[in-house]
């Protein structure tokens, strides 16, 4: 996320005393840089920008006129800001974000001119036509390299800003692992790891020359995506460590021997390069700008729409 609030078990008491417990009287209205629905309790949490921005939450019982809840990054939403709001992203460890409840009270696109006046009859009122959302930018991998370009496997892609189309966190988050050497490798008794904890790659996983190797918590993850099918998916059957943090973590990649193949970090995470990656925004993948090298630094990186698989 751009921008959020959030508290852990131990802060969440001040937080409480932080947040404002006043209505605004004004209207707040902007274009949404953030949406984030929250998966323990059903809010969407929503980071609006000017001209009169900041955080909101929508819930269950929020009063909606025509177009819902926030539904994509770059929609304009204009309402009323209600009493402050809590949603559950995270519950180990416990992650709470604060914001104001979302009140639809027209049209979420942009304000309209108002029209010159006119002599005789006022002509019937046509309703206002509902914004039609951008259609998804089409993913656009880098070129895959001829095999022996690298002289090590690398982490290619992570996944971990889980939009609703694709499933949700933790379950559905995943990385993606590339052979750029020129001879099959397998990583069969390999691990990855997050900052937290550390999972064993099943033994005989095997990546030829050139191929990509995805890695998920479950099975169902392979359904929600367009995956090749000479792509080899290994299922942990657990979350990616403890589950990936949008805001910053880490991802490791060790040989059977424990030693550090590749590594990335992003955000407010720097143990694996500092300064660490980017945080890539809700829906799209954190990956590799080129397949044909490895500086171990924050340049390598960039967000993009994810392309599992290729």
């Amino acid at each position: 996320m751009s921008v959020r609030s959030s508290v852990s078990v131990g802060a969440f008491t001040l937080a409480l005393l932080l947040v404002p417990l006043f209505t605004h009287a004004f209207p707040f209205g902007g274009r949404a840089s953030t949406v984030l629905r929250c998966v323990y309790n059903s809010t969407i949490y929503a980071n609006l920008g000017p001209p009169r921005g900041g955080e909101y939450i929508w819930t269950s019982a929020t009063k909606t006129y025509q177009f819902g809840p926030p539904a994509y990054v770059g929609q304009w939403l204009l309402g009323l800001a209600g009493a402050p709001y809590y949603c559950i992203y995270r519950i180990s460890p416990l992650t709470i974000y604060t914001g104001i409840a979302i009140t639809m009270m027209g049209s979420s696109g942009p304000a309209a001119p108002v029209p010159p006046p006119t002599i005789g009859p006022s002509p019937s009122p046509t309703p206002p036509t509902p914004p039609t959302p951008p259609p998804p930018p089409t993913p656009n991998p880098p070129p895959i390299p001829p095999p022996g370009t690298l002289d090590h496997l690398v982490i290619s892609e992570v996944y971990y800003a889980v939009d609703t189309a694709h499933g949700t966190k933790p379950a559905n988050e995943w990385i993606e692992i590339f052979n750029g050497t020129a001879a099959t490798v397998n990583i069969g008794g390999w691990r990855v790891e997050d900052a937290t904890a550390s999972d064993l790659i099943p033994s005989g996983t095997m990546i030829a020359p050139g191929r990509f190797v995805v890695i998920s918590a479950t099975s169902t993850t392979r359904s929600l995506w367009s995956i090749p099918s000479d792509t080899p998916f290994v299922s942990l059957g657990s979350s990616i460590g403890d589950g990936l943090s949008n805001s910053g973590d880490r991802i490791v990649l060790r040989n059977a021997s424990g030693a550090v193949v590749d590594a990335v970090s992003w955000g407010t995470n720097t143990t694996a390069m500092n300064p660490s990656a980017t945080v890539a925004s809700y829906g799209n993948s954190l990956s590799r700008v080129t397949l044909s090298k490895d500086t171990n630094t924050a340049s390598d990186w960039g967000a993009r729409p994810p392309s599992i698989g290729k």
